[in-house]
């Protein structure tokens, strides 16, 4: 005879239960495959830039940048399913990386050198105000509406790319000097010729001792794709892209970019668990006013003093935040969610103030002019490749270490690339192109 067993409440709850977490857990997967797709597809955008760059110019690719970012931007908007998402997602990632690398070579190419490091800031600026804008945009209006209003963004970006003028630099690189000769112009306030023929003769003696064009004025015969990857084998080019990779990380490490998608979790760790939507819009405003002040100061201080007084804060503070947290933990002091709030926003202001926008400012004239556009753009490839691996990353590290240690050893890279940085970070404020390529090359 067959006895029934009724099943205990625990286990009537676990197997009542059980289809519902393996539910919520293939969510997240699906959550985490969704998000990834953004950095995924930033390397391709990239590294197509770099390649299309010599071909079309640097105005041609930036109006080319902003076309997948409005379908993007659509395909948000009249999302019915996730395939919808999944492809403006694509898009819009695409748009991102395919973008900064001919908008780095451009500003570098049309800036004065006084005013070079300044205008290389503003793209942090406008990140991080654009990032904000969003937010406060969300604040009122519901998800579509805020995609439509994003669309304006790159229509209005086109609109204002086909006013300015090619990039001289690149025009003469074609043997275009007239029209070099009259984008200077544009450039430079709707000048004569006469105002800017000393600097014009400069840039065609720096194209010629480039490499992009011969010494006697004609245009240097085209490069496959794999003869400008062997450009990399130079010292002009290697040794700014070691130099821009270490302060892509360092810089993200000690800024805590690559944490921002954890960040309510950080909070609730440090013992801030109230307003966390409203001061999650305070960093990002903290954040865009560090880059304001970046832009403002550059040309005064130089970049080596702004990254080493940046560096050298965003250090203490790191280690000062887990210090906090061990003795919070060990009872020695009484949790302060104030104390907490004022050390993790010290961290994002004093960052954005100098060594999270320095590598942005370092990418458009660092690299040789015949190099610049493929560098450039494998460079930033490079750059959101390491962003995304530190994000990926970053939960598996804070629970093998914890928190605390965690913190302490973000100080600690952050210590080791200062001293790297010291050695190895030249002085380019107010330097020319030609300087900055000759030291490379030289030292």
């Amino acid at each position: 005879m067959q006895v029934y067993k009724w099943p205990s409440p625990k286990r009537a709850h676990f197997s009542e239960n059980k289809p519902k977490r393996a539910q919520i857990s293939n969510n997240k997967k699906k959550h985490k495959k969704y998000s990834s797709l953004l950095f995924m597809v930033h390397p391709f955008g990239c590294f197509l830039s770099g390649i299309l760059q010599g071909k079309l110019g640097k105005k041609r690719c930036m109006i080319i940048a902003n076309v997948p970012s409005i379908v993007g931007w659509a395909l948000l908007y009249s999302a019915e399913s996730s395939t919808f998402l999944c492809a403006s997602t694509l898009l819009m990632g695409f748009s991102t990386g395919f973008g900064p690398g001919s908008t780095s070579s451009y500003v570098g190419e049309i800036s004065e050198p006084r005013l070079r490091g300044s205008l290389s800031s503003l793209g942090s600026t406008a990140t991080r105000v654009g990032t904000l804008l969003t937010y406060v945009l969300g604040s009122f209006f519901g998800w579509r509406t805020v995609a439509m209003l994003s669309a304006i963004c790159p229509i209005v970006c086109i609109c204002l790319i086909v006013i300015i003028p090619e990039s001289p630099v690149w025009l003469v690189a074609k043997g275009k000097n007239d029209k070099a000769e009259k984008a200077m112009c544009w450039l430079r306030g709707w000048v004569e010729p006469e105002m800017v023929r000393h600097e014009f003769l400069e840039l065609i003696h720096y194209n010629e001792v480039s490499g992009t064009r011969g010494s006697k004025g004609h245009v240097e015969k085209k490069k496959g794709l794999l003869a400008k990857l062997a450009e990399f084998k130079e010292p002009s080019v290697y040794r700014p892209m070691k130099l821009m990779m270490a302060l892509f990380f360092v810089s993200n490490v000690v800024s805590l970019f690559h944490t921002r998608p954890f960040i309510t979790k950080i909070m609730t760790n440090i013992y801030i668990v109230d307003n966390q939507n409203e001061l999650l819009v305070i960093l990002t405003a903290l954040t865009g006013l560090g880059s304001i002040i970046a832009t403002v100061s550059v040309h005064r201080v130089g970049k080596r003093v702004l990254t080493f007084t940046t560096l050298s804060v965003n250090i203490v503070m790191l280690m000062s935040l887990g210090v906090y947290i061990i003795a919070t933990k060990d009872n020695i002091i009484e949790p302060l969610p104030s104390v907490s709030l004022t050390l993790l926003s010290c961290i994002y202001f004093i960052g954005a103030c100098g060594i999270s926008c320095m590598p942005w400012m370092l990418l458009i004239e660092i690299f040789p002019n015949k190099s610049r556009g493929i560098a450039t753009s494998m460079c930033t490839a490079l750059a959101y490749i390491i962003l995304f691996s530190l994000t990926k990353s970053y939960l598996s590290i804070e629970i093998y270490l914890s928190l605390e240690y965690t913190m302490i050893l973000f100080g600690c890279i952050g210590l080791i690339g200062l001293i790297y940085f010291y050695f190895s970070l030249p002085e380019t404020e107010n330097k020319t192109l030609l300087e900055i390529e000759e030291y490379f090359a030289t030292n």
